[in-house]
């Protein structure tokens, strides 16, 4: 019943949004076209862009693929809109109406003025700004470096290079260029290990499999392995043996609350995601030598106290992408106690990434695709 509710409010304020940048822009279109858009085309053209992203969502598995990309990509474009044009929009009317109530008070203390014109053309510049630049962000991921010490002995690992790449969500938006290009800059930093923090996957499996996404991905060298866990939108995870199998063709080791014994030297441990109902981590870590470091995936970094409670080391998480666009960071900066960077929380280290992929907008505003290089020292 909540969640009937839930989707009708949400797609009643969607359509609603939807429905007021179109009107807006109808009324620009009006002021600076010679001649009127046809109503009818205008409003369907709308409505089609409004409908593609939940259309790809909720229907794709019964389109053709190529329908549900090209509609997952306008769709993700449209969101833009949502996040930026509205509420400039929003202000815009604001001050026509402060305006308008001046006029009331004082006439001829402000000029009659048509602002249409002037006002659209400048949300339609600082949109199209904001597209190229977040764009860019997105696809121009930086290499964050952190410098570690665990205070345990490894066997006969002094160091050990760990690259942390999280949200990828490869699929309908993201495919295998991008993918290739990712694949070459974590050969490019020499990893020991490289861990995969969740969401690996963007709610459609079908576009990894038949782009065959898997050949890219095992390209990846690592003498120690390639490792990941399940995000909260790993698509296929219900079907664990199937995913799992999956992944393991494409040379990635899935960790769902379980734990391994690397070269005899240190423990990986994967949790799975908090959205799918994971095991106590003391549970999880049933069998594992406290005296020999203890490093964690766990998707999302707000189960922290118990990775501490725990004795493990070092988590490294993702999920928050940092808000991904702002001002999103603002909201993930109260949600998590980390969002993104470095903290230690009594004997543990913890590592967020802001993630390499993007989620629905393909841009990043205030925030940057990311690749993450930690340099762990043991004692």
């Amino acid at each position: 019943m909540y969640l009937y509710m839930f989707v009708v409010l949400f797609l009643a304020l969607y359509g609603g949004i939807g429905w007021y940048i179109g009107l807006r822009t109808a009324q620009w279109l009006a002021a600076v076209l010679p001649r009127p858009v046809p109503t009818g085309l205008y409003w369907a053209a709308v409505a089609f862009l409004a409908l593609a992203f939940p259309v790809s969502r909720m229907a794709g598995a019964w389109l053709p693929l190529r329908a549900t990309e090209l509609l997952a990509r306008i769709g993700a474009w449209w969101m833009t809109a949502l996040v930026y044009v509205m509420p400039a929009l929003l202000l815009i009317d604001l001050v026509r109406i402060l305006i308008r109530g001046v006029r009331l008070a004082a006439p001829g203390l402000v000029p009659d003025l048509n602002l249409v014109r002037g006002t659209g053309a400048a949300v339609l510049l600082a949109y199209a700004a904001v597209l190229l630049y977040g764009s860019w962000a997105a696809r121009t991921p930086v290499v964050t470096r952190y410098e570690l010490t665990i205070p345990k002995p490894a066997g006969p690992y002094r160091e050990l290079n760990v690259v942390l790449v999280s949200d990828t969500h490869l699929g309908t938006i993201i495919g295998k260029g991008r993918l290739q290009g990712l694949v070459d800059r974590v050969n490019g930093l020499q990893p020991d290990l490289v861990l995969l923090a969740g969401d690996i996957i963007d709610d459609d499996f079908r576009p990894f499999v038949a782009r065959d996404m898997a050949a890219v991905l095992r390209q990846i060298q690592a003498p120690l392995g390639v490792y990941g866990v399940l995000g909260n939108h790993d698509d296929g995870a219900e079907n664990l043996p199937a995913y799992r199998a999956a992944l393991a063709q494409a040379g990635v080791r899935m960790l769902v609350d379980e734990w391994v014994e690397v070269d005899g030297a240190f423990y990986l441990v994967g949790r799975n995601d908090r959205s799918r109902g994971p095991a106590p981590l003391e549970q999880v870590l049933q069998g594992v030598d406290p005296s020999r470091p203890i490093l964690l995936m766990d998707h999302q970094p707000d189960r922290l106290d118990e990775a501490v409670a725990a004795g493990v080391d070092l988590q490294v998480s993702g999920h928050t992408h940092r808000g991904q666009v702002w001002p999103g960071r603002l909201l993930t900066d109260r949600i998590f106690e980390v969002d993104w960077g470095y903290l230690q929380k009594g004997g543990t280290q913890f590592v967020v990434s802001q993630g390499w992929g993007t989620w629905g907008p393909p841009i990043r505003v205030g925030t940057r695709s990311e690749i993450v290089q930690i340099h762990i020292r043991f004692a």
